[in-house]
């Protein structure tokens, strides 16, 4: 019981981190360096590191 329990959780907290991460917006983007954090677009008209 313990051990099924135990991979369940463990398999399951995987699975959703893996799920959050490809979910990401900023995976998609190579070499920029200036990609906004967060996944969030910037705001119209200012710059990302102002």
């Amino acid at each position: 019981m313990i051990d099924s329990f135990a991979l369940l959780l463990t398999h399951s907290l995987m699975l959703i981190a893996a799920w959050r991460l490809l979910g990401r917006r900023d995976l998609d983007q190579e070499g920029d360096d200036r990609a906004p954090r967060g996944g969030r677009p910037p705001k119209a008209g200012r710059h990302p590191d102002a």
